[in-house]
């Protein structure tokens, strides 16, 4: 994880809870509609790229 270098010595609890409920909801959605892992990422890529997109 040698992208995410940060001071999260205050939101450590917040980024791990964040990670694992994104992944708990990825998890989800595969097994609800079937769909593969690379449609998953490309979901969460498209989402990244707003997110980019709007400067936030």
């Amino acid at each position: 994880m040698s992208k995410f270098d940060f001071d999260d010595t205050e939101t450590s609890g917040i980024w791990w809870s964040t990670n694992v409920s994104i992944r708990d909801l990825c998890l989800e959605l595969r097994d609800d509609t079937s769909c593969d892992e690379s449609e998953i990422v490309e979901l969460l890529r498209s989402i990244a790229e707003s997110i980019d997109a709007n400067g936030l």
